[in-house]
């Protein structure tokens, strides 16, 4: 799971993703900052984080976000789980097992405040397809595909509900195709493409910094994650702050479901 950057606290201007109107807000308040995506299929893992205040006479409270106590509730069985802290503001239930179609809802008490949210988890996309399960990449030394137009994979699904997508992937190699003796320097190994309510979507080599095996996701997301991608987007200098659909906090608790496709990114001789 991916954890949002924590986000900015603006004395001037919040935005309640809940009525999607602006609010303002009179004064610092020490309340959480929630991340959590409950992926089908996988056990969530729920970030806490403290909002960070841009103001020298800010309060802080005494809360430990690694003590707290917290329930995600299965609505539609009618199952409680309480999550334990891992580490650095981190909680999770392996015995929760996150289902299609099933509603949950998020409560803990943080700094005296009531937190809480609730999510429906998505359908799985529908009649997804790939025009190819592989890509071939030649060095940059070279004229290759990586500057030549046209050249990709196109991705397409089915989606008659008008849904909101993203597509992202992955890899675990250690082969870049743009090779550098700092690691440090070495290019990012995921990528995500904006978001989008259309049924397809064009992967450009540009997206492969590595040779080897990808996992390339296409996931249905629901507004309230278009509406935190669009808040994570903007600067300190834009006087916006986005509440997301936490009651009583900040931040995200929503479903997501997605279908996976491996891809074998190759070097090409061309």
């Amino acid at each position: 799971m991916k954890k949002l950057p924590i986000l900015l606290f603006i004395i001037s201007i919040a935005i309640f993703c809940s009525s999607c109107q602006p609010t303002l807000i009179a004064e610092f308040e020490d309340r959480p900052v929630v991340s959590c995506y409950l992926d089908a299929g996988d056990t969530p893992i729920l970030n806490i984080t403290k909002l960070i205040a841009f103001r020298d006479d800010a309060t802080y409270s005494n809360q430990d976000i690694d003590d707290l106590t917290i329930t995600i509730t299965d609505n539609t069985e009618n199952v409680k789980y309480v999550l334990s802290n891992i580490n650095d503001g981190n909680y999770e239930n392996k015995s929760l097992i996150v289902q299609t179609g099933h509603t949950y809802s998020l409560y803990f008490i943080y700094n005296g405040y009531t937190i809480t949210a609730t999510t429906t988890i998505p359908d799985a996309p529908e009649e997804v397809e790939f025009s190819s399960a592989s890509i071939g990449i030649s060095t940059p030394k070279q004229l290759t595909s990586r500057n030549m137009p046209g050249i990709g994979i196109e991705v397409t699904w089915n989606n008659d509900e008008g849904d909101y997508y993203i597509v992202e992937g992955s890899t675990t190699s250690i082969q870049p195709i743009q090779y550098t003796y700092d690691e440090d320097k070495w290019p990012d190994k995921s990528f995500k493409l904006d978001y989008t309510k259309g049924n397809s979507a064009t992967l450009s080599s540009q997206q492969f910094q590595y040779y080897g095996g990808y996992v390339v996701s296409v996931i249905r997301i629901l507004p309230e994650y278009v509406v935190m991608s669009q808040g994570s987007s903007s600067t300190s200098t834009s006087l916006v702050d986005i509440r997301g659909n936490i009651d009583g906090g900040y931040g995200i608790f929503t479903g997501i479901n997605r279908f996976k496709k491996n891809i074998n990114v190759f070097k090409s001789t061309m």
